[in-house]
């Protein structure tokens, strides 16, 4: 048996196999890792075409426009260290807690449920079918379920029917369930399409529902659920979001007035946010931020960064720790001294007229919230208490801590 050439031979093979795969992964390999090659890469000048040829179809496809810091000088151009890229709204971000509730605005009801749409549809459809109620029409890309007709026991002369309608809630992974109930006569035949009204024909059976569905819902819980592919598209957009306008942040909501003016109340109440004042008229809240110095508070709100869960942004709020629970002056003569000679301020108020009487206030506190746009495309600006506009990141911060809020 011949035995001792077989060494050599292996460890010649080694030897290759170690060449070889420098030589086909190595720095100057057939195979190298190019992961890292756009680091050297340069900008090359832009194409040039003939004059004669038509330039708009070589033109950019998204043209990335100028940034400008707010109150610069014209043709002023923000740089990396003035701007810091935003972090991601985190989902689920929500400040109600509880997993479902129900709302209410003057003689409006509806649910606010915790979870997507596309995970409360089918729970619906659960209730609805675990409970008799036929359905009989059903837009999942709309967020609208129809039953068929029903009958109280209490009630045989007339004949009742229910639409559901699902849509995206203010807050991220939220949902709204609004029930519109509808009452006609028993002779009335069919199950066909409806002319619904806009509000209930019986608050009191709506209510019903409303109150049946929530407390369903609520035991169905969020551990487990499906989830509906065709519902995934339900509510369109985000009703709230942060968007720069004229080179401001604002928040911008989807919502009618009346509502917009509700949630906004409530949330500037919460989480260290003290609400001086308000002027309906002018869609301006007076607050500021920070906890009330009062004897019960042993440590200030604001000692520390807000937090909002493991997984959220920290956003430092750009204020002092403590602030008074009333400010020295009152809304209506913060708005009376507005320095309405400035046309940023003045486009804001436009409701107010300047004054010759307008003097400057000294030491103002606070900030005002104001309330611009139409009913379903609304803007909320944060100025100081002067009206002027705050730095970016301050705004962007404050107006934040604020949406975390709406409900």
């Amino acid at each position: 048996m011949y035995t001792r050439p077989f060494k050599p031979l292996l460890l010649a093979a080694a030897v290759v196999a170690v060449n070889g795969c420098s030589y086909l992964t190595g720095d100057d390999g057939m195979f190298r890792d190019r992961g890292n090659d756009y680091q050297d890469a340069v900008e090359i000048a832009a194409m040039k075409m003939p004059e004669q040829v038509d330039k708009a179809s070589t033109q950019e496809l998204y043209v990335i426009p100028p940034v400008s810091r707010a109150n610069a000088q014209a043709d002023e151009e923000i740089t990396a260290l003035d701007f810091a890229v935003p972090r991601p709204l985190p989902l689920g971000a929500s400040a109600f807690g509880e997993h479902v509730k129900i709302q209410k605005l003057a003689d409006r009801r509806w649910i606010l449920a915790g979870l997507p749409p596309s995970e409360i549809w089918p729970k619906v459809r659960h209730f609805l079918g675990s409970n008799g109620l036929r359905v009989v029409y059903t837009d999942a890309i709309n967020g609208i379920i129809e039953t068929g007709w029903l009958q109280f026991k209490e009630s045989t002369e007339t004949k009742d029917r229910y639409r559901i309608q699902m849509e995206q809630g203010v807050q991220p992974d939220s949902t709204e369930i609004h029930v519109l109930h509808l009452s006609v006569p028993s002779e009335v035949k069919g199950d066909g399409q409806v002319n619904w009204p806009k509000r209930s024909i019986n608050a009191e059976r709506e209510a019903w529902l409303v109150d049946e569905l929530a407390g369903n819902l609520a035991a169905q819980g969020d551990s487990g659920g499906a989830t509906s592919l065709l519902a995934q598209t339900i509510g369109g957009g985000a009703k709230i979001a942060i968007k720069d306008v004229d080179r401001e942040p604002v928040l911008s909501m989807a919502l009618g007035l009346t509502r917009a003016w509700a949630t906004l109340g409530h949330a500037v109440t919460q989480q260290g946010m003290v609400r001086y004042d308000e002027n309906a008229n002018t869609g301006v809240y007076y607050i500021n931020f920070g906890t009330v110095n009062t004897a019960e508070e042993e440590q200030g709100f604001f000692s520390r960064m807000f937090s909002f869960g493991d997984d959220e942004e920290e956003v430092e709020i750009p204020v002092s720790e403590e602030v008074a629970e009333k400010s020295p002056y009152t809304l209506n003569e913060i708005l009376s001294n507005l320095p309405l000679q400035d046309p940023d301020v003045a486009n804001l108020f436009p409701k107010l007229e300047g004054s010759d009487e307008a003097r400057k206030l000294e030491d103002v506190p606070g900030y005002l919230l104001i309330i611009a746009g139409e009913d379903g495309d609304l803007q909320v600006h944060i100025r100081d208490a002067y009206g002027q506009r705050l730095a970016r990141k301050d705004a962007d911060d404050l107006l934040k801590h604020i949406r975390r809020n709406l409900i």
